[in-house]
């Protein structure tokens, strides 16, 4: 395929770099396996900014891309396999992916796309011998700074394995560089070359891309003196892969074409291609496949550039695909990007409500209400010398001032609406408050669970379990207990300190069963700090001197477990929607460096196990934080601070795009539909389209220019130096080897 000369100006814009972190971290089972490559804590310094990760490519078959990434952080992701990458760095910044050699479009993810599960038989082949694709380079772009002091570890988990699929998938990429004049309602964009090679194509999904000024992107291809369309889409609507629902083969000789429909009423200037907000783009995307036992068609990448045969699009292009689409005012809007950076701003430092001086925070719960009632310890600290070496407590005089305070906010203010729980708690740990308003409270200087109904201005009691003062580990006992939740009439005690287990009681108290045991191991735990619901109805368990959260069924059944080795401990964890928050209550240090690295709350996807972002205040440290709780909105985070400067109350506000869906669509409900819309594939010669609900955005162009460029003429890329103003460069080795204090006085 042939194009005309590229103005140097439109080129240039795509061959720039930018740094940060990654982290491959493969998993196998049996013949399948995942793979992750991943951003490590970057905050973007400037609007439109891109940065990249690469690693080496395994060698094996890719049968399917699980995001890590929310649209409220990052605008786009795009996966490039590569012969070589742009820098011998790991991380680097700038638009630059690929260096000299082939390069190819994989994956693209934007606007909470779910996972990609390709259709059965079809897979991409990277890592091997006769693969091109030996380096895997992510490219993420952030359309603006974040708000407060945030890190995003966005990424992408490869699903492979090691069978040779029936038919090898691509991205062929059409794109246009035309400038567009003002004050015309249509200008066409047009893009045409002939395919060449003996390889037949087909044609499973599309995707078109532009920006505000598209109106309709098409294309088509000429096989004899029959036109077909390929796909047709207003790119003003979400800009996913749309199937394609009946088998399509493009064989050689076929000419391949493509027009963007622009309207420039509105400008005063000439528009420039671009990657910018205030440029534009014209752009198609054919995802297609091929027989793996015929030769293939695109080693070097797969671009249509230029406009072979420009007479074609006044005489013979459809008129179909000039023509605009019927209104659909539901995706326009759906797909309308925001101009509200993401952030999690610190709101409040609480010391004192009303009259009352904070203890030890080691507890928070909201009612149905959304009151937050603050379980501390009043003028109690636990030290060394709280218990003696057979966990028994030293002082057994109940703490005589309020304990446990119901407190509503005024904005950034918190109101006192009841003081309770004086002379009725030794040394408070844990709270929860179940719908219909009962107060379960832990207690582990009295070694208890108890049910209480607040009765006025005080604390009644229903029930209790476990002997006063007197530790074990029997169906009667608990030895320190630390955290308390309910699912329906199923009460969960994370039993705690002594005892490595969940304690399962009735809804009248009673023993009847328990999981867990000392050790590392999935359903083991070394100190259960703190226990919470999910809104699967799975259980979150804070297992502290892991350094983890285990998310297990209501059997003890372990369903995923979040950790990093960017800490060793985690106290603390609550969830909203599908996101986990987490936070350690106590440094870590590099292991090689000493370097202290400073406490953050840990964001992570439900389920996957693995960071997307992290947050921490901006005014000073975290001291020393012991309890998280998510607002019933998710709108705010409040974290129990136990530092030795004093107890500290933090508000955490979640700034978002309130109108950008969530993921409405799980990841297993994703991969079933895909796996029945791809039933139909039976044979070589048949095509099962895919919706892939994901974006392939601006960025790609970047890259399927460049190797265009790159195969044409064989141009080098400039050696740019890198811009890293305000980006603090990690080794890798600064993320693998972290540890921390064993400290159980908390």
């Amino acid at each position: 395929m042939k194009g005309p000369p590229w103005p140097l100006g439109f080129v240039s814009f795509l061959l720039f770099a930018i740094p940060i972190l990654g982290v491959s971290v493969p998993r196998r089972t049996s013949n399948n396996r995942k793979s992750t490559i991943q951003m490590i804590g970057y905050s973007p310094t400037k609007t439109d900014d891109y940065v990249a990760v690469q690693m080496q490519a395994e060698a094996g078959y890719i049968v399917g891309f699980e995001p890590i990434a929310h649209a409220d952080r990052v605008h786009h992701m795009l996966l490039y396999g590569c012969e070589v990458a742009y820098s011998q760095e790991q991380f680097w910044t700038g638009m630059a992916t690929c260096g000299s050699g082939p390069s190819h479009i994989l994956y693209a993810w934007a606007r909470n796309a779910p996972n990609l599960n390709l259709p059965p038989g079809v897979a991409f082949n990277i890592g091997h011998e006769d693969s091109s694709i030996k380096v895997l380079v992510l490219q993420i772009h952030y359309a603006q700074p974040f708000v407060g002091n945030v890190m995003d570890y966005s990424g992408v988990t490869l699903h492979m394995n090691d069978e040779q699929p029936i038919f090898l998938a691509a991205v062929m990429l059409f794109v246009a560089g035309y400038p567009i004049p003002p004050k015309m309602q249509q200008f066409q964009s047009n893009m045409s070359c002939k395919y060449d090679h003996e390889t037949d194509m087909h044609p499973f999904a599309f995707r078109t891309h532009t920006h505000a000024m598209g109106r309709v992107v098409s294309g088509y291809f000429k096989h004899g003196n029959e036109w077909t369309k390929i796909g047709k889409r207003n790119p003003q609507w979400p800009q996913l892969f749309e199937k394609i629902d009946h088998p399509l083969k493009i064989q050689k000789g076929d000419m391949l074409a493509a027009t963007c429909r622009f309207d420039s009423s509105n400008m005063t200037e000439t528009t420039p291609m671009g990657h910018m907000g205030t440029n534009e783009m014209c752009n198609f995307y054919m995802m297609f496949y091929w027989e793996a036992t015929k030769p293939d068609p695109f080693p070097y990448g797969a671009v249509c550039g230029g406009n072979e045969q420009p007479e074609l699009f006044g005489t013979e292009y459809p008129k179909e695909g000039f023509e605009l689409l019927p209104p659909r005012p539901e995706l326009e809007h759906t797909a309308l990007q925001s101009g509200r950076p993401f952030g999690i701003i610190e709101e409040a430092k609480i010391q004192k409500i009303g009259d009352i001086t904070l203890g030890q925070i080691s507890g928070l719960a909201f009612d149905q209400q959304k009151n937050l009632f603050i379980f501390h310890r009043g003028s109690r600290v636990w030290d060394g010398s709280t218990f003696d070496a057979s966990n028994h407590l030293q002082d057994k005089k109940p703490i005589a001032e309020p304990t446990l305070l119901m407190t509503r906010f005024d904005g950034n203010t918190p109101v006192l609406v009841e003081a309770l729980g004086g002379n009725q708690f030794y040394l408070p740990h844990g709270v929860f408050v179940d719908v219909d308003g009962y107060i379960y409270t832990t207690d582990v200087g009295a070694h208890t669970v108890t049910k209480w109904k607040k009765n006025g201005k005080k604390l009644d009691l229903v029930w209790r379990f476990g002997e006063e003062f007197v530790p074990g580990s029997d169906h009667g006992h608990l030895c320190k207990p630390t955290g308390v939740t309910k699912n329906g009439d199923r009460i969960f005690i994370s039993d705690g300190y002594c005892n490595a287990r969940v304690v399962e009681l009735t809804a009248d108290g009673k023993y009847k069963a328990q999981f867990g045991a000392p050790g590392t191991g999935e359903g083991q735990f070394q100190l259960p700090h703190d226990l919470v619901l999910s809104p699967k109805k799975t259980l979150l368990v804070a297992d502290r001197q892991n350094g983890r959260v285990q998310e297990l069924n209501m059997e003890g059944l372990v369903q995923s477990v979040v950790s990093s080795s960017l800490f060793t401990n985690i106290y603390s964890s609550d969830s909203f929607e599908d996101t986990i928050f987490m936070v350690p209550g106590e440094n870590s240090y590099n292991r090689f460096t000493q370097d202290e690295i400073p406490i953050s709350v840990y964001g992570s996807r439900l389920g996957t196990g693995l960071l997307e972002f992290a947050f921490s205040p901006t005014s000073e440290r975290f001291g020393r934080p012991h309890v998280l709780r998510v607002s019933p909105d998710g709108n705010h985070i409040f974290i129990g601070d136990i530092s030795e400067k004093g107890a500290t109350l933090w508000k955490f506000r979640i700034q978002h795009d309130s109108s950008t869906e969530s993921h409405t669509l799980s990841g297993a409900t994703y991969y079933e539909k895909a796996s029945a819309a791809y039933g139909a594939i039976k044979n070589k010669a048949s095509t099962a389209p895919l919706t892939l609900t994901f974006f392939l955005l601006l960025g790609v162009v970047a890259g399927g220019i460049y190797v265009w460029m790159k195969k044409g003429r064989r141009r080098a890329n400039p050696q740019n130096a890198f811009d890293r103003k305000g980006f603090k460069r990690l080794n890798q080795e600064d993320t693998v080897a972290f540890f921390t204090s064993d400290s159980e006085s908390d």
